[in-house]
């Protein structure tokens, strides 16, 4: 096993080449769109800062490269014409393998051209659209809620932040930060202790429980759970899905449950879109859905500028100079060791391979 001490890295300089890990995240799915939003054109997205374009070719979800090969031109501004790919600029058209199937200006020459753009993995998961540049090493993370009758399921807005995905996804999972970023909302500055938890994994997620922790009983969302105690400890179960999804249940001393789906995507280096649901079986009627969504929103902006100020953007896995040191407090941040001790093995994988 990775001893504490050779986690406690910080990151590449933001001048200078890109991580590691973050080539490395090319074997890996990521969240690109919501599935609801891909219907009978072509979506333009970047992953890993490279262009791609998803589509519904002939029912199938379908990701290519995103630029033709003629001129550069962006295949998301095309159409989907017989089930391929047609682009705006000068009509080529590709199939779902990236093959170019029709030279229009010259017909003929569509063979000896022999044009093609990369084929990515893709698939349609958990209400999203997933893609991976390379073949994927884990399989895809479960949200059984999304279509379980009992819940009451709400899509977030997308958001971006200037931030890397992993630092995105340990800003979910901190719990020291609770109490000082989230006074009032989902902690207290009264309140500030992190017990440690126990973290294991079962597959290819990172679980961990924590219960026992009091936070603030106030507002609606307490009227409409039925709980009148000042302080509610819920059982909060997380699962991590590697590298950069997370599904937390949140249930209540009465049972009542409150669940949260969020899975991060690397735009590139240092730019993180955030795709979420919000599902609950308390407080179902529509007209509560407001103020759900805006409790959420409101603990992001507390955040946002907060994880937008971590220098470094990256972390890495080698001691670097005086000011990229990161210090973890033993038993407190055991969930973050225990997620950097499994990019380290994803990333010695990737080498490896």
């Amino acid at each position: 096993m990775t001893a504490l001490a050779d986690i406690k890295v910080s990151v590449a300089n933001e001048a200078g080449a890109q991580p590691p890990l973050y080539h490395a995240l090319r074997k890996y799915w990521h969240p690109v769109a919501y599935a609801g939003d891909l219907l009978d054109k072509p979506i333009g997205v970047t992953l890993l800062g490279e262009s791609v374009v998803i589509a519904r070719l002939n029912g199938v979800v379908t990701a290519l490269h995103g630029r033709c090969p003629h001129k550069g031109t962006a295949l998301a501004l095309g159409e989907i014409v017989d089930g391929v790919i047609e682009c705006p600029y000068h009509g080529w058209r590709f199939n779902d393998a990236g093959n170019c199937v029709r030279v229009p200006a010259r017909e003929e020459m569509t063979g000896a051209i022999n044009a093609s753009v990369a084929c990515y993995h893709a698939a349609e998961h958990a209400g999203l659209i997933w893609v991976a540049l390379e073949a994927p090493a884990m399989p895809l993370p479960d949200f059984p809620e999304l279509n379980d009758r009992e819940y009451r399921v709400l899509r977030g807005e997308p958001y971006d932040w200037a931030t890397s995905t992993p630092r995105r996804l340990e800003n979910f999972v901190d719990f020291s930060h609770f109490a000082y970023v989230h006074d009032g909302t989902i902690g207290s500055r009264a309140n500030p202790r992190v017990e440690p938890v126990k973290v294991w994994r079962e597959g290819h997620v990172l679980r961990f429980d924590r219960s026992g922790v009091k936070e603030p009983g106030v507002g609606l969302k307490k009227q409409l759970l039925g709980i009148e105690d000042e302080w509610i400890e819920p059982i909060n179960e997380y699962h991590v899905t590697m590298p950069h999804t997370v599904h937390l249940k949140r249930t209540f001393p009465n049972g009542k449950r409150y669940v949260l789906f969020m899975a991060a995507s690397p735009i590139d280096a240092t730019r993180t879109r955030s795709f979420w649901w919000q599902a609950r079986d308390f407080g179902t009627d529509p007209g509560y859905d407001a103020f759900f969504m805006d409790f959420e929103a409101e603990v992001l902006q507390q955040d946002k500028p907060i994880i937008e100020s971590q220098r470094p953007v990256w972390f890495s896995f080698a001691g670097g100079g005086e000011h990229e040191r990161e210090t973890p407090v033993r038993g407190a941040d055991v969930v973050t060791v225990e997620y950097r001790r499994w990019l380290f093995e994803m990333l010695n994988d990737a080498r490896a391979s």
